[in-house]
């Protein structure tokens, strides 16, 4: 991103806007602004030069952050934020929502977030937005939340947490979900987590019955869920070792988490 010294009528332009609309402004909005300012030849070159230059970044068409001036360009709205500006029809999940809950203490650079639109992933001052589209039946188990004066939609402790077993599922993803089963287990709704986890997968409802006997806790509201489907499952596609109670077969990887 290009750095330059703002001009006074630059400077002015962004300033008016935070004060009339907020860091979050539409291409109409800074438009009118810069009309007060300048005659319409120059408004079109200017808002160019803003955005050529970093001072403005465009989250979307016709939408665009006011970057932080004292910080030469920066992009200071949070991740959460811009997510729900890309597609107001989402919600953040997996590590990213767990980091808001104080359970992932981590960095990183991707903020993935789940919706029943398509929305092409992006890539703003090297944090990735990727979206996954799902079925609507899918899409809940979020709330709201202000993040730096600006609503953002973020996935409760238990819907990321079966998120990553329903739309990531790898070994990283199940030793994470593990993990945090284990270290924040007074923080985790076990009657939410199930409750959730009933609405998702077959396979889901059965992975997390494995995860729960692994850790000793009760799965009866999982198993009264999963046993009206006597179909066989697959962890991953190559697993070989048979869980005859949930009729799935998984990584014997994870038997070293039996408590």
């Amino acid at each position: 991103m290009k750095k330059t010294i703002l001009s006074f009528q630059q400077t002015l332009l962004l300033e008016n806007l935070i004060t009339a609309y907020g860091r979050v402004v539409t291409h109409q909005q800074i438009y009118q602004q810069a009309h007060i300012i300048k005659s319409s030849w120059q408004v079109k070159k200017d808002i160019t030069k803003l955005v050529s230059n970093g001072w403005l970044r465009r989250i979307k068409r016709g939408l665009y952050v006011i970057c932080d001036l004292t910080n030469r360009g920066f992009l200071s709205l949070s991740p959460y934020v811009i997510a729900n500006l890309i597609q107001p029809n989402s919600y953040v999940s997996f590590e990213l929502a767990l980091a808001y809950h104080n359970m992932f203490d981590q960095l990183n650079n991707k903020v993935i977030s789940i919706s029943p639109a398509v929305q092409k992933n992006i890539t703003l001052n090297e944090m990735k937005y990727d979206f996954i589209s799902t079925q609507k039946k899918y899409y809940f188990g979020w709330q709201k939340v202000i993040v730096d004066d600006h609503t953002a939609q973020i996935a409760t402790i238990e819907k990321a947490l079966i998120d990553m077993i329903q739309f990531h599922r790898s070994q990283y993803s199940i030793d994470l979900v593990i993990e945090k089963m284990q270290q924040y287990q007074t923080m985790i709704d076990t009657e939410r987590l199930c409750d959730y986890a009933s609405q998702m997968s077959v396979s889901t409802i059965k992975i997390l019955g494995v995860i729960s006997d692994l850790l000793k806790r009760d799965t009866t509201q999982l198993y009264n869920q999963a046993k009206i489907n006597r179909s066989t499952h697959w962890m991953f596609a190559q697993d070989k070792k048979f869980n005859s109670k949930w009729r799935l077969y998984y990584n014997p990887y994870f038997d070293q988490y039996q408590t």
